[in-house]
């Protein structure tokens, strides 16, 4: 059976038009059809029968198709993890990391590990968190530091590294700068900056309000710059920031004000997903991950 013809079977039960899959694969009708028609004949069922607007899926082509779709996404992580391998045989840890995670826990936590383990190679970058998480379903990267519980946990080992508190930064004039505590009910109308809709704090804030029937106006702002910041509480804005003692830096000023709702938090996790095969070197980066986050507490 060819990779290829249950590429081309996930397409169609996609679209559920020749026509459509065979323009979204670059390849004719008529290629589409001899390919469906040969998986067909390798499994002994029809897959598809046709309709007025296009095909539909036959029962066994519905109890089939999460099946192949498993097979595809597995065949696709294996090619990226061998493309990531070096001539010297090298299988590098391969981490996606959402922005500020690391310097949260342990700036130097790769730099530490590849110090204790010279022979290996560690590839990483830093995405918003959704991206992030995107990177490791699609086989892109094995291990992942991101902001709250992956959106599919059920799929994978989970450890929480720290627990950051979120907070409203506000500037002298701002009306909220005498309060104590804010209810996310007291978020209503107010122009909100925070991160944008990649990252999960825009989500879990648009999910906390619309539970107390709230409607903040959230302002995406991407990362922390002075002069960003300078504009923002020169509007008497207010902006989304991790509750801490050293206040918010260069604005001696601003005023960082905590929720009363516990779950408005900036948790970080560290993860991979379950079916994924450890070598001895990765269960040596989690063993080094989990013995960091207990030195931190």
């Amino acid at each position: 059976m060819e990779i290829r013809n249950l590429t081309y079977f996930v397409q169609v039960c996609k679209d559920l038009n020749i026509s459509a899959a065979a323009g979204k694969l670059y390849i004719t009708q008529q290629a589409l059809s001899k390919s469906i028609k040969t998986l067909e004949a390798e499994l002994g069922a029809p897959l598809f029968v046709k309709v007025p607007n296009g095909v539909a899926l036959t029962p066994y082509a519905k109890a089939i198709f999460p099946i192949c779709t498993d097979i595809l996404s597995s065949f696709e992580s294996g090619l990226y993890k061998i493309r990531s391998i070096t001539k010297e045989g090298i299988v590098p840890l391969r981490i996606a990391i959402a922005y500020q995670t690391m310097e949260s826990i342990s700036p130097t936590l790769i730099e530490d590990f590849l110090a204790e383990h010279a022979n290996i190679e560690i590839q990483f970058d830093g995405y918003p968190d959704l991206v992030a998480e995107q990177n490791v379903l699609e086989g892109k990267a094995d291990f992942l530091f991101t902001v709250g519980l992956p959106q599919q946990p059920q799929r994978y080992e989970s450890w929480l590294l720290k627990n950051l508190p979120l907070c409203l930064m506000v500037s002298p004039d701002h009306p909220f700068y005498d309060k104590t505590r804010l209810t996310i009910s007291d978020l209503d109308q107010q122009p909100i900056h925070c991160a944008g809709p990649q990252f999960k704090t825009y989500h879990l804030l648009q999910s906390k309000a619309s539970q107390v029937q709230a409607k903040p106006v959230l302002i995406p702002t991407s990362g922390y710059l002075v002069s960003t910041y300078r504009n923002i509480f020169a509007q008497n804005h207010a902006v989304i920031g991790i509750l801490s003692k050293e206040g918010c830096p260069g604005f001696p000023d601003v005023r960082l004000i905590p929720f009363e709702d516990p779950d408005l938090n900036w948790d970080i996790y560290f993860c991979y997903l379950k079916d994924h095969r450890l070598s001895e070197i990765e269960m040596d980066f989690i063993r080094y991950v989990l013995a960091v986050k207990t030195q931190s507490l």
